[in-house]
C-alpha cells in the first residue's frame, strides 16, 4: 500500500495494492471519511498483482504520479503481468506511460534523486525467478530525465525484500542499503552517479531477512540499521558454524531446478522435507529408498551422493535473530534484539515522534501465516516500540491489536491535521490508530 497525495487537494490518499485479477483500490481522503475511487487506467489492469507502489512526482509538473511494482508466482519469463507500471498524473486522471523493458518478479521501489539533477530516479529490487526459487532475479536503478526512464545500472544483489536509501558512510550523500532472503545486507555507495558495492560491510550475516530502518537507536549521532529477520520461534537453526542451508540444483536431471532446505546437527546436514515430500518432486528417490527405514536418518549427502551437491548452488543462512547494525565510526556489528523481538519474523518498521518529546521512536510488527502445519504459523506477536537500544515497549501495553494478525505495512496518515497510525495485513481488515501522546 502507499500513502500520498492522489487528486492534489493537498490531503494524504489512500492506494491499496491487489492481487491478480483482483483490482487495486484508490481512496481519497474527503472532509469526515476516505471515499472509494475509480481511476479506470489503474483499475482496469487487474491481471496484474501490484505488490509495491510509490506515489510521488515523477515528471515534475507539481502533481503526484503511481509507479507500481509486480509479481507473481503464476507469472514467468516475459509475462506482461512481470512489467511494471508508471502512470502520471494527467487532467483529473492518470495516463500509463512505457517503461524500459524488463520482467521481475519486483519486491522493492524505492525513489530518490541518486544523480543531483533535479527529478526522482528509482530503485527497483528483484526477489526470486518464478518456478526456481534461489535463483535471484535481476535488480534495477531506473534513471529519470524529465519523466521518461531508461535503466541506468542493472544488478545480480539476491531475493531482495527491501531497500532503504541512508547516507551510511557520512559523506553528506545518501547511499543504497538493500536486505533480502538467503543473503547479507548489502551497502551501495554513489560514486559518479553509479551505484557501487562497499563489500567490506555486514558481509558476514546472512539471514532471512524482511525489512530494514535507519534509525540511530542508541543515540550517539550516527547511522543505524535495524534488521527485521525471522525471528528465533521456529524448527530453523543458523549460526555462523553451522548456518543453514538451501541447495538449489536440477537434483534429478530434468531440467527444472529443484529446492532443498537443509538443517545442521551434529556437523552433519539432513533435509527439513520427509521422505513423502522430497520424493513427490525427484520421482527417482522412490527407486533409491524402497522403505521409509532405508531414508530415515540418512544426512543429505547420503540422500542425493556427494557429486550431485556439488553440482548444487549452495546458499546460507547464518543467522536468523532480527536485530540491528551498530554504526562504530563506519563500521557495523550487528546485535540481536532481546527476546521478545525474536518470537515472530518482524515485516515492517516505522518511525515517528509517537509520544510528541520530540524524538522519533520505531513501530515495529510481524507475524507470518504462509507455513506448513510442521512450523506452526507465526501469530504471536503484538508489535513493539523501539525507543532506544535499552527501551522497548510491548504493543500490548500501547493498545495494538497486531496479534494473530501477518502485518505487511505500517503508515502515517493525516487526516484533518491529525496523525494516524494506518496498519495493513494480509487477509485481514485495515487497522487505523489514534496517536495519544502524553
Amino acid at each position: 500500500m502507499a500513502v500520498g497525495d492522489i487528486n492534489g487537494d493537498g490531503k494524504d490518499d489512500l492506494f491499496f495494492g491487489s492481487s491478480k485479477f483482483v483490482p487495486s483500490q484508490v481512496f481519497l481522503q474527503k472532509d469526515t471519511l476516505f471515499a472509494k475511487e475509480k481511476y479506470n487506467t489503474i483499475s482496469n489492469a487487474s491481471i496484474k498483482e501490484d505488490i509495491v507502489a510509490v506515489i510521488a512526482d515523477f515528471n515534475n509538473d507539481e502533481q503526484n504520479d503511481f509507479f507500481i511494482g509486480s509479481a507473481g508466482a503464476q507469472f514467468s519469463g516475459k509475462a506482461k503481468a512481470l512489467k511494471d507500471s508508471y502512470y502520471v498524473k494527467k487532467d483529473s486522471g492518470f495516463v500509463k506511460l512505457a517503461l524500459p523493458e524488463y520482467f521481475e518478479n519486483a519486491t522493492v521501489v524505492r525513489p530518490y534523486d541518486y544523480d543531483g539533477d533535479g527529478d526522482l530516479d528509482v530503485f527497483v529490487g528483484g526477489h526470486t525467478i518464478t518456478g526456481t526459487f534461489g535463483k535471484a532475479a535481476k535488480s534495477y536503478m531506473l534513471k529519470n530525465d524529465k519523466g521518461k526512464f531508461t535503466i541506468a545500472q542493472e544488478f545480480n544483489l539476491g531475493m531482495l525484500t527491501d531497500a532503504v536509501w541512508s547516507d551510511f558512510n557520512a559523506d553528506g550523500v545518501k547511499d543504497l542499503v538493500v536486505i533480502g532472503e538467503w543473503m547479507a545486507p548489502i551497502f551501495l555507495k554513489v560514486q559518479n552517479d553509479k551505484l557501487q558495492e562497499d563489500e567490506t560491510l555486514a558481509s558476514d550475516i546472512t539471514g532471512l531477512w524482511q525489512a530494514i530502518q535507519a534509525f540511530d537507536i542508541d543515540g550517539d549521532g550516527d547511522q543505524d540499521y535495524l534488521l527485521g529477520n525471522w525471528g528465533l520461534n521456529s524448527k530453523f537453526t543458523a549460526t555462523k558454524k553451522a548456518p543453514l542451508k538451501l541447495f538449489y540444483g536440477d537434483f534429478d536431471e530434468n531440467g527444472q531446478t529443484e529446492t532443498i532446505l537443509a538443517l545442521p546437527k551434529n556437523g552433519k546436514y539432513y533435509t527439513l522435507a520427509g521422505f513423502d515430500d522430497l520424493s513427490s518432486q525427484l520421482i527417482f528417490l522412490r527407486k533409491k529408498f524402497n522403505a521409509y527405514k532405508d531414508f530415515a536418518g540418512l544426512e543429505i549427502e547420503k540422500v542425493f551422493g556427494k557429486e550431485v551437491l556439488a553440482k548444487a548452488t549452495v546458499l546460507n543462512v547464518t543467522t536468523l535473530a532480527s536485530g540491528y547494525l551498530e554504526n562504530n565510526e563506519g563500521k557495523f556489528t550487528f546485535k540481536p534484539f532481546k527476546e521478545e523481538l525474536q518470537v515472530s519474523p518482524l515485516t515492517a518498521f516505522l518511525t515517528h515522534d509517537f509520544d510528541g518529546d520530540n524524538k522519533k521512536e520505531v513501530l515495529l510488527g510481524g507475524n507470518y501465516f504462509g507455513v506448513k502445519p510442521y512450523h506452526g504459523r507465526f501469530d504471536s506477536f503484538s508489535g513493539a516500540m523501539i525507543k532506544n537500544e535499552n527501551e522497548v515497549i510491548l504493543g500490548n501495553t500501547l493498545g495494538l491489536d497486531f496479534a494473530n494478525r501477518s502485518l505487511r505495512h505500517l503508515n502515517i496518515v493525516t487526516f484533518n491535521d491529525k496523525d494516524y497510525l494506518l496498519a495493513t495485513f494480509n487477509n485481514e481488515k485495515v487497522q487505523v490508530y489514534e496517536i495519544e501522546t502524553r
